[in-house]
């Protein structure tokens, strides 16, 4: 399983899905979803922009869980 650690990166940001938004130049929807972690999947245009948002690799956007 893959987690998305957006939500923790945002609130080391003290940042929201509008900001995401506007900052990260994300659509709203995608946005929100990336915010409470819930996102099913991610072009690699938004992972990079989140990236240089957060100024972070991949691996801190993005990580692998083994099914339990």
């Amino acid at each position: 399983m893959i987690k998305v650690k957006v939500p923790e990166l945002l609130a080391q940001h003290n940042m929201n899905a509008t900001d995401l938004m506007r900052r990260g130049n994300i659509a709203y929807a995608t946005a929100l979803r990336l915010s409470k972690g819930h996102a099913t999947a991610i072009s690699f245009e938004v992972l990079e922009s989140l990236c240089q948002l957060f100024n972070v690799g991949v691996s801190e956007v993005l990580e692998y869980e083994k099914d339990k």
